[in-house]
């Protein structure tokens, strides 16, 4: 078969200008970035694979807030609270009113039912009761307000979400941007911390920090983050232990 192909090209030469032109002609702009997922039907065979859209993790969702934002990913930074001597902070976010102090939950399945004040909460898919994310992620927050030094008195809010692939039946004062604790899905997230952030403002108009508060919070905040691998493996193990 290659061999009737290429001796058609050498035969007629104007076919194969036209296909290298028609193919220079394509869009040069990379792809969405996709990933290979099972089908949800049940597969047929070992190779029934659909191409999906990559879902965009939080760290990339939070980058596209305004520029005034600051983002800080993956923290570690000492509490003597702790039972391990350090917290762990997926994603704290520093804006114009206040600062975002965001845990990511990547349950997939279940609803997940519980009150504000219930120290353990339910998901129809297990039997084993889940803490209260919002009472187990005070302690992250507290952490980070014990390095702000001059601004201990900023605004912190607690966010704490869950993949869309799971139902959240919560109390719902926990739902809305007049609370300072909240459980919300992860496609809300920049949404509801620019919504509160509106919030805010209404609140306490004569809060804001301006560019070089920002910075001197995110420069605070960097300078506390143990980036020692051996540090962040010794909190790893002590902290599934806790677990």
């Amino acid at each position: 078969m290659f061999k009737k192909i290429l001796s058609l090209f050498k035969s007629q030469p104007e076919l194969a200008n036209q296909i290298t032109a028609s193919a220079s002609s394509l869009p040069s702009t990379a792809p969405i970035p996709t990933r290979m997922v099972r089908s949800r039907r049940k597969a047929k065979s070992d190779g029934d694979w659909t191409r999906q859209p990559e879902e965009p993790s939080t760290a990339q969702q939070l980058y596209g807030l305004p520029g005034e934002y600051k983002v800080l990913n993956d923290l570690l930074v000492a509490n003597s609270k702790s039972r391990s001597g350090y917290s762990s902070i997926d994603h704290v976010v520093i804006g114009p009113r206040g600062i975002f102090v965001i845990e990511t939950r990547n349950l997939t399945t279940g609803e997940i039912r519980g009150g504000r004040r219930e120290a353990n909460w339910t998901v129809s898919s297990s039997r084993i009761k889940m803490y209260n994310p919002l009472m187990q992620h005070r302690a992250h927050v507290e952490a980070i307000q014990a390095h702000l030094g001059d601004y201990k008195r900023v605004r912190l809010v607690s966010m704490v979400t869950f993949t869309n692939r799971c139902r959240i039946s919560v109390d719902p004062a926990v739902r809305y941007v007049n609370s300072d604790e909240l459980i919300i899905y992860d496609h809300e997230l920049v949404e509801t911390i620019l919504r509160k952030t509106e919030r805010l403002e209404t609140e306490v108009p004569e809060t804001l920090y301006k560019e070089q508060d920002i910075q001197a919070i995110y420069n605070m905040l960097s300078a506390v983050n143990s980036t020692d691998p051996q540090i962040r493996a010794d909190h790893m193990e002590k902290a599934k232990g806790i677990k």
